[in-house]
């Protein structure tokens, strides 16, 4: 047994017991022991290996609870038609234009409809006028909905005798012409299933790009919700591959996309694992479901109206039925649940479905609500009685907040979403996360955003939600390990727990002081190895 001394100037374990030591002894791939630096270098022993951290912090490995790594890796290919650097639809149309090299699809993403001048989205005849011959796909900021010129509709057999007239995920102009928007998950899916299946090359290698990012900044387990959302079946089997060959940079828990999943329940041609198998670094833990769209889009389910709109409040993508029985097979089938709720009218429908789905048989199978941005106090009261999760997508505070509080949403909702001291005053656990690549990936960074609630204009967006630092960690360590059944394993830096951890290049308070640089990752350790933090490019 190979034994490791790790000593710095604060370690921050996350155990309420010991909550800061000198020092901490890893065996292997586990912590062994923490405490003063004498009593760990006796616990080592001689011939101990030694990590000395001076400056540094400590703490357990960050946990990224909702990002899709896959689709993050693709975009690197992709024009980038996200706002900076594209202020209008013809910064677009250059942007898509500079990436066409070559044949094929060309592809876009990141624009946002609410932020370039025209303040509409794209159209088909917009998208046409970059190319006539090839398929053009571009898809908005929040991933909802996507954009095709006529030649992508064509291949996805979308046109005007395919689509009724009165679909609302293909809307039509008043010409009676599709628009060339697809509208919602299910629309976009029947869009993108048209684009030319990936290599298993192009498939592994988008993943390991956004793994091994997120290593680089201080991430050693993260959640995919949603494995399957840009290459389908292709994405599971990167996965399992890439573990067999020991080749995944971080731990991953795997939610795979609601249909595949209900495809497979149906085939009895999925087991989702409530642990990870010994040395595995993947596991399949359940489904992912959509309950409604997004605010910025105005299709979230709100149950009082858009600010911006007062005849409108968005819709459910299904009817309580509907959800309530797609949730009930992946519960049945033994998977976690995990369903996408941006509105309150939302998340009580979420609620209600994974309610049920647990009176059937008694079984708290710890599903999960993601995002949650409004939601009431008996909402949340409803999650921790019904022993549910909830991951918050506070990123959303600083990069859409000032535009929630003066369009969307008014002043009052502004300010309660993501409700994140409310929820731990109800005594709720919950993880924090970037949905990356919808924002970027950057834990330190929204861990900052969670405790200063700053805005990207400069503005603190509803104070009273603010937490402090440490509960700011907790959310990002052993509560984002609870959301997945992990919280034995991983999240603490606790004799028996994973050795995974960030030694940080600055303080704790420098991470909740707005005025100075945030900390960054100096060393990243992974089941007791220091990981290498400039990889070379996949």
């Amino acid at each position: 047994m190979s034994r490791t001394l790790l000593t710095a100037d604060a370690i921050h374990t996350q155990d309420p017991s010991s909550p800061t030591v000198e020092a901490l002894v890893i065996a292997d791939d586990r912590v062994l022991a923490t405490g003063t630096r004498k009593d760990m270098a006796d616990c080592a022993g001689i011939g101990a290996r030694r990590v000395d951290l001076p400056g540094a912090t400590v703490i357990p490995g960050l946990i990224e609870s909702h990002i899709h790594p896959t689709y993050a890796g693709l975009t690197d290919g992709w024009a980038d038609c996200r706002t900076p650097p594209c202020r209008s639809i013809a910064d677009i149309q250059q942007a898509l234009r500079a990436s066409a090299g070559g044949s094929g699809w060309i592809r876009g993403w990141g624009y946002d409809d609410t932020q370039i001048a025209e303040g509409r989205h794209p159209t088909r005849t917009d998208l046409d006028a970059v190319s006539i011959d090839r398929p053009v796909i571009v898809l908005h900021i929040c991933g909802h909905f996507a954009v095709a010129n006529t030649a992508a509709l064509a291949a996805a057999g979308i046109d005007e005798s395919t689509v009724p007239m009165d679909d609302p995920l293909f809307p039509r102009g008043d010409d009676g012409r599709l628009t060339g928007m697809a509208w919602e998950i299910d629309a976009v899916s029947r869009l993108t299933a048209a684009v030319p299946a990936l290599t298993e090359q192009e498939v592994n290698g988008a993943l390991l790009r956004s793994l091994l990012s997120a290593r680089a900044r201080g991430i050693t387990t993260i959640h995919d919700l949603g494995v399957g959302l840009s290459a389908g079946e292709q994405e599971l089997a990167a996965y399992r591959s890439l573990d067999v060959s020991g080749e995944l940079p971080v731990h991953v828990v795997g939610f795979l996309r609601g249909d595949l999943a209900l495809q497979a329940v149906d085939d009895r041609g999925v087991t989702f694992e409530h642990a990870p198998a010994a040395g595995a670094h993947f596991r399949l833990a359940g489904a992912k479901f959509w309950a409604d769209g997004s605010i910025q889009g105005l299709s979230a389910a709100l149950r009082a109206p858009y600010a911006c709109d007062p005849a409108h409040h968005g819709d459910l993508l299904y009817p309580q039925e509907q959800l309530d029985e797609m949730i009930l097979r992946v519960h049945r089938a033994g998977g976690q649940v995990a369903v996408h709720a941006n509105g309150d009218a939302a998340v009580g429908a979420a609620i209600t479905s994974l309610r049920r789905a647990q009176a059937t048989d008694g079984r708290v199978g710890r599903h999960r609500i993601e995002h949650c941005q409004v939601s009431a106090p008996s909402d949340l009261a409803a999650i921790r009685d019904a022993e549910l999760g909830v991951s918050f997508f506070v990123n959303h505070v600083f990069y859409w907040g000032d535009r929630h509080r003066d369009r969307f949403l008014g002043a009052e909702r502004a300010a309660d979403m993501d409700p994140l001291a409310c929820a731990d005053e109800l005594g709720l656990r919950f993880g924090l996360h970037s949905d990356c690549p919808i924002t970027p990936m950057d834990p330190l960074a929204t861990i900052r955003t969670a405790v200063t609630r700053m805005t990207r204009g400069g503005t603190v967006l509803g104070g009273n939600q603010r937490i402090g630092v440490d509960r700011a960690i907790r959310a990002m360590t052993v509560d984002s390990a609870y959301l997945v059944h992990d919280e034995t394993r991983v999240g603490t830096l606790t004799a028996g727990r994973r050795a995974d951890l960030v030694a940080l290049d600055g303080s704790l308070g420098d991470l909740g002081d707005g005025t100075v640089d945030t900390p960054r990752p100096a060393m990243v350790m992974i089941d007791g190895e220091a990981a290498d933090m400039h990889p070379a490019r996949v």
